[in-house]
């Protein structure tokens, strides 16, 4: 588990390396429905969406984009090393959901921010999406599975699909709410986010962390651990379960009240210790 957070977290001090370098020395990209339309925002792009991004560097919103239909994905990323900063904007699909139970008025495959290879081929590495909203898709609000990927201050609501969904990079200080399928909130490093009425809450991957994160009112559960450590989350009203454990794992300092079901569980031998329930 060490070596894998070691990993992470080196990750993602290249990443910030580098966006820190690329921005002073090449600038920006700035992305709008009227570039979206025009393509060529790299040299891969045709016009209209998806957005493609197959060049590292920089990328930020200058406008909201929203895309026709529950099938079609709003911004796909295909190298690494990319920072795209939605810049307080938003990608923005047709889906509505509503609450208890969750149901959403579309499903399909649109996908607000993607990048994930082929099959047989690797995901892009070091990818970050920050500071925005992606709402209304047909699928995934946000979906990206290569190493050293984070999502940090987004906000993912009335998406067919999961909300935010990484492999082995980090969710930070984000919202996802009504979002009509899966697990809420995916990734290896979960910290300071807030996941509630979705049908899930928050999943963390083996060797991974949550941490100061609150799940509420989601349909089935509300945190789920899988050989993993959680600690210092917040977890009520939930469908089912408040903090579920695959072990061996760490439970410690967690609070966990008016679950359906159960407030904090296990299937084995985790270590639990400080936990209010």
């Amino acid at each position: 588990m060490i070596f894998r957070l070691l990993k992470q977290m080196a990750g993602t001090c290249a990443l910030a390396a580098f966006a820190l370098s690329l921005n002073a020395a090449e600038g920006v990209t700035l992305i709008n429905q009227r570039a979206a339309m025009n393509g060529k925002v790299t040299a891969a792009d045709t016009p209209g969406f998806p957005v493609t991004i197959s060049e590292p560097g920089i990328y930020r919103l200058s406008g909201n984009l929203t895309v026709p239909d529950a099938m079609t994905t709003a911004i796909q990323i295909t190298v690494d090393n990319v920072a795209l900063d939605l810049n307080g904007f938003s990608i923005i699909g047709p889906n509505v959901c509503t609450p208890n139970p969750v149901r959403c008025t579309f499903s399909g495959g649109g996908i607000g921010v993607m990048a994930v290879g082929p099959a047989g081929v690797v995901s892009p590495a070091n990818v970050r999406v920050m500071n925005g909203m992606v709402r209304g898709m047909g699928g995934h609000g946000i979906r990206m599975m290569g190493d050293g990927t984070m999502v940090e201050k987004v906000q993912s609501m009335s998406n067919g699909g999961p909300g935010i969904v990484v492999g082995a990079g980090s969710v930070i200080d984000s919202v996802a709410n009504l979002n009509g399928s899966g697990t809420a909130l995916v990734g290896l490093i979960v910290r300071g986010n807030i996941s509630n009425n979705n049908v899930f809450g928050i999943f963390v991957r083996p060797g991974g962390v949550a941490t100061g994160n609150t799940a509420s009112f989601n349909m089935a559960g509300g945190i789920s651990v899988n050989n993993a450590t959680a600690t210092g989350n917040t977890s009520y009203s939930n469908g089912d379960y408040g903090i579920d454990g695959v072990c061996p794992g760490v439970i410690t300092g967690n609070t966990a009240f008016r679950n359906g079901t159960v407030n904090i569980r296990t299937n084995g031998a985790c270590t639990l210790a400080d936990n209010a329930q």
